[in-house]
């Protein structure tokens, strides 16, 4: 465990004397990867700061009116019309004689179908399905009717994300995005021998992104209603509402699509939108996951062992300063990643269009330096190579961690010889008992088994 040295917990108590940019600089030295059992700061001190963001907050909701209103319909324009275009393009680039100009389609096609998937995810989707909209009271630019351009149902991804990840943010075994039960992040999780490996499910990870984001509020309820009689009336409809949007998008971008293609320009044409298609997903993936793991896993976001029971609105600004990193970057970048450049911002106030962040920033880094926490802000590139070395990093087991994984297979034999083992309902015959775990899950209960 990597827990910050003792001052820190003590740190709140000091009065502002002489003693205070020594603290500071302890804060900036501190060691990679921190871990923290309580909060940093005393009670009186969170409030005080909660009391200014919360001013903040309510200075930009007040605020918001047409021009707001206007700015998300710009995107969602964009995000058809650049779909549409794009698809067109993809449709005629078989038609051109020379291969030349049909790469020269199929790229600007393919570029463009990534660039309307990517906003649909960021700065359309993920902004209007928390809610940032609502106020507007539009037909279906709200959290309760908008769906997006992924293979993950909007209400699974509202109850991991919007309830789970954004309330217990970073908390180890509260907060499931911490490694999305995949990749090793902390050493509060403990090491196993499938963590060598942590690169190349990292990759994984990234290239199918949706589709993690898709199973993983079905591996969360699993774990959360284990022993709740409830189960099955929870997990079927979660599991019918997951492949139904499954069956759509593989349907549209991969059958209606290019059959529709192939009919009017031929089957080369549709061969060309189903590459397109392909490569604009994985782009689209890729894409969210280095700006998801970017905004959480660098090398000074912090994680927490626990939730505190005494957990005041000041304590948990605090968590989420202190488990989020920002991206600096200009307006186009910030717009592609859905604002969430500004991870910060986005985990203060997760309900206020993310367009404000970038004007909010500056106001919230001067209450972080008001009150010595720090505010973690960097490159894109800067803050992908920490992440990358955060991941290489717990791929390996210190000492002590392995020692305590062979004392957990001893256990675990104990366990099958006196027949304590645990057992999983899963599908496990055919084929499926080849599919990943969580997958064998979904489709066990799909059928509603009683």
């Amino acid at each position: 465990m990597r827990l910050l040295p003792p001052i820190f917990s003590a740190r709140s108590a000091l009065p502002t004397t002489p003693i205070q940019p020594i603290v500071d600089k302890l804060w900036a030295a501190q060691t990679r990867y921190p871990t923290l059992s309580s909060a940093p700061l005393a009670k009186a001190q969170t409030e005080a700061m909660a009391a200014e963001l919360d001013a903040l907050y309510q200075s930009v909701i007040t605020s918001l009116g047409a021009e707001d209103a206007r700015y998300i319909q710009r995107i969602y324009a964009a995000v058809v019309y650049s779909e549409i275009l794009a698809r067109g393009l993809l449709a005629v680039a078989a038609y051109p004689s020379s291969r030349r100009k049909q790469l020269g389609l199929w790229l600007l096609g393919t570029s463009l179908l990534s660039f309307s998937k990517i906003l649909n995810n960021m700065e359309l989707g993920h902004n209007v399905m928390h809610g940032q909209y609502d106020w507007m009271q539009h037909p279906y630019l709200n959290s309760q009717e908008f769906d997006w351009d992924i293979v993950c149902p909007a209400p699974l991804w509202q109850h991991s994300h919007n309830y789970l990840h954004h309330t217990f943010t970073n908390i180890v075994g509260r907060d499931h995005d911490v490694g999305y039960h995949l990749i090793r992040v902390t050493d509060e999780q403990p090491w196993t021998p499938s963590d060598r490996h942590n690169l190349l499910n990292t990759i994984i990870l990234a290239l199918g992104f949706e589709w993690a984001v898709a199973f993983h509020d079905i591996q969360i309820s699993v774990d959360e209603y284990e022993n709740d009689a409830r189960l099955v009336d929870i997990m079927t409809p979660k599991s019918q509402a997951l492949f139904k949007k499954i069956k759509r998008q593989v349907a549209k971008d991969y059958i209606a699509i290019p059959t529709l293609s192939g009919l009017v320009f031929g089957a080369h044409s549709a061969m060309m939108t189903v590459s397109g298609n392909v490569t604009a997903n994985i782009v689209r993936n890729v894409w969210t996951w280095a700006v998801i793991f970017c905004g959480h896993f660098t090398e000074q976001a912090h994680i927490y062992t626990h939730l505190d029971d005494n957990e005041s609105r000041g304590d948990w600004y605090t968590r989420q300063i202190l488990g989020s990193s920002n991206i600096t970057g200009r307006k186009w970048f910030h717009i592609l990643t859905g604002h969430l450049s500004h991870q910060i911002e986005h985990h203060i106030y997760p309900d206020m269009p993310a367009n404000h962040y970038t004007r909010v920033a500056p106001q919230v880094q001067e209450i972080c330096k008001k009150y010595s926490l720090p505010y973690n802000t960097g490159s894109f590139g800067q803050q992908l190579k920490q992440v990358i070395k955060r991941i290489y990093y717990f791929s390996k087991p210190s000492t002590d961690e392995w020692d305590s994984y062979l004392q957990t297979l001893t256990v675990m034999d104990k366990n099958n010889e006196t027949g304590q083992a645990k057992t999983s309902f899963t599908v496990t015959h055919g084929l499926s008992k080849y599919l990943p775990p969580v997958v064998r899950n979904a489709l066990f209960y799909i059928k509603s088994p009683k």
